[in-house]
Parts: structure tokens; sequence; C-alpha cells
């Protein structure tokens, strides 16, 4: 997710700068029905999105932006054969070289910058899109009212936009709601059959894990930190605390929230059993914690951490870690992490392979370098 702090700007001033650079675009456009319509699709379909609304959307966009945290927008839109109508993203999106090694029409989307930084409004109209979708981040209502005024500036312009919120942003998480994002996807694409082919894949990945796990009792759950680059480890409100303990039956030594700012000395007070190493700002292979170097965390102050002590971590990679494609092969990672005797028989690395050639059809090459390309350093800092 990689949630930014929030530096508001001036919105008043932001708007009057928008305000003639908008003009200028939409007279240059024809106005921003034409902007958005013209030589396009004019057929729509009523489409409801996780803000609770009815959108009226073209059919078969031929044209679209994506500004969205999770990757399963995109991701979707490249299985299902369509990514070649995306033609904007968020500006992190562009910057995440492992998406776009399988998203390739990322590196020819034009970066828009997003709710948290300021969206580029005069960039968007300029790329007439025939939809947005948009991925919310809602923890707070200050959060909402941010992405409520992006979406009203946005249909302001005559662009429908399609929102979806993040997995962790529901009352009660549940993956569902992140296969809720492809089935939508698929709705506005008319790609229903593709959409439910992969959600059925994906909740069979998920089936399997649960199937090997349901049954451990409570008292002999392994307890497990899921340490999130830079400082933080999952609360109980996200959706990876879900996927830890409903599906991989372990115990989270976190407490309550999302995002849950850690420090060495707590991280010491939990004394976990194994350690989820997830690369939220940056992917931290375990060797790096094992050799005690400063990532985040000073590393070697944590040395008689059970978990490092007995060398019971596995490093998650900068999107496998979210509510994602590719969340059956993290789920896999986790389980054997904390119930190796259970998942013996299961040879990760291999099944990843499979995994990413059956799903995304690449061959044997190529699906390695998808893989490899997961350890993407981001912002993390290593010294």
């Amino acid at each position: 997710m990689n949630v930014p702090n929030i530096a508001r700007r001036s919105r008043a001033a932001l708007a009057g700068l928008l305000a003639v650079a908008l003009g200028l675009t939409l007279a240059a456009c024809g106005g921003a029905d034409s902007a958005t319509t013209s030589a396009g699709p004019t057929k729509t379909a009523s489409i409801t999105d996780h803000w609770k609304r009815t959108v009226e959307v073209p059919v078969d966009p031929e044209r679209v932006v994506v500004l969205e945290w999770e990757g399963l927008i995109t991701k979707s839109m490249r299985i299902f054969g369509v990514e070649d109508t995306l033609v904007g993203v968020d500006t992190a999106t562009k910057k995440m070289g492992y998406r776009a090694r399988l998203v390739p029409a990322i590196d020819r989307a034009e970066a828009l910058g997003s709710p948290w930084s300021g969206v580029n409004y005069e960039r968007l109209v300029g790329l007439r899109p025939d939809v947005v979708f948009l991925e919310a981040w809602v923890a707070s209502q200050e959060n909402r009212t941010l992405h409520q005024e992006v979406i009203d500036k946005i249909e302001s312009l005559g662009i429908p936009v399609v929102v979806l919120l993040s997995p962790s942003n529901f009352d009660e998480p549940d993956i569902r709601t992140a296969w809720e994002h492809i089935t939508v996807t698929g709705e506005v694409f008319g790609k229903q059959a593709e959409a439910a082919k992969l959600v059925g894949r994906l909740q069979a990945g998920v089936d399997r894990v649960t199937a090997r796990t349901r049954d451990i009792p409570e008292a002999e759950r392994t307890p497990v930190a899921y340490f999130a680059t830079i400082n933080n480890v999952m609360g109980t409100k996200s959706i990876q605390s879900y996927l830890l303990t409903e599906v991989v039956g372990a115990r989270n030594v976190a407490g309550p929230g999302t995002f849950v700012t850690v420090s060495e000395e707590k991280l010491l007070a939990l004394d976990p059993d194994a350690m989820v190493v997830a690369g939220h700002e940056g992917y931290l292979d375990p060797a790096l914690i094992h050799a005690g170097r400063h990532a985040g965390l000073n590393w070697a102050n944590l040395a008689e951490m059970r978990a490092i002590r007995n060398k019971r971590l596995v490093a998650l990679g900068y999107d496998e870690w979210r509510a994602t494609v590719e969340t059956p092969i993290a789920l896999l990672k986790m389980a054997k992490l904390a119930y190796p005797e259970r998942f013996a028989d299961v040879d990760v690395a291999a099944e990843e392979v499979a995994f990413y050639r059956e799903v995304y059809g690449l061959d044997e090459k190529r699906a390695a370098e998808a893989i490899e390309a997961q350890k993407y350093v981001g912002d993390l800092e290593v010294r």
C-alpha cells in the first residue's frame, strides 16, 4: 500500500491553478464531453462500486486510467487481454519495476500523481480516458474526504470514476473484497467469464491452504509477527492479518490497527516464533536480517529474538504481500513457515514458477524474471 504521510496542500490555491489549466485543455479538446466520448465508446453499462454508487461507464472502454495500490486492476487487465487500453497510472505504480514487468503497458502509460500527492488533472484530461478506476485508502474520515474531493473533481470533468476500496478498509477484512476488484474490472470490460475464472483460480489457492490449517487448535497456533518495512507490523485490522490468522491459521502477535509502528524493543518483547517480512517500502532479504544490517530497524539489536535465532523468517516480495493476484503464493510461503510439517510436500519455488506460467501465460524464463523482480528494493535504505 505504501501509504504516504499526507502533506495537505492549499485546496483553494490548487483549485485556482486548475481552473485556468483545465479551461485551456478542455477548450483544446472541445469540452469535457467530447474529451471523454469523442471517437470512443457510446454504449454504457451500470457498475456498482465500493463507494455504494451506480456508475455508468462506456462498454468496451478504449482509454483507461488506473490509480491503485494492490495492482489487482492492472494485473486483471493484463490477464483479460485488455492492457493496451491503459493510458494513465498513479505515480507509485509507474515507479514499480516489478509491476511493469507483468503489465508492460504501465511503462507506456503516463504518471498522473495520486490522491495523496495530488492528481495532475490537466494531464488526466489530455489523455481523454473513457473511465478512471480509483482504489481508495480510507482508514480515517480525513482519508475519505480527500478521496471524495478527487472523485468529485474527476467526475466534474465528465469522466466516470469506479471506486474500489483497499481490502484493509472494510469493517471486517476478507479476501473476497479483493476479488471484487477483479469482478468489477471484468464487468467494465465485458470480461465476466474471464474474471470468474481468475477469481476461482485464486480462491482455490486460498482454500488449499485453509484445508490444511483449519483444524489447528488455538493453543497450538504459531505466534507470528508480520513485519512490514520500514518499521511496522501489520495489526489485526489489516487484510494481511486476516490472511495470516484466518487462512494460514497462525496467531498474529500484533494488536489492533492496520500499520502499527514498532520499535526494536517492542519487537523483542513480542518475541514471535516466526516472522513474515513484507516488502512494504521495499524487499528485505532475510540474509540481511541475519547479518545484523540496519534496514528500518537495526537487526543487530534483535539477534536474540526467537524467530531470528531459530532462522524462521520468510520474505514476501514488493507486491505479493498485498491482497493481489500473487496472494496464493504468499500464503504458501507463510504457511510453510508457520507449519513446516503440514506443508513438507510443497515445493514453493516450483509452485511459484507454475503459478506465473498458468495465470499470466509466461514461459519459464519470463516467469523466473517476474519472480526475481519481486525483490524490488523500493524506498528501503539498507546500511
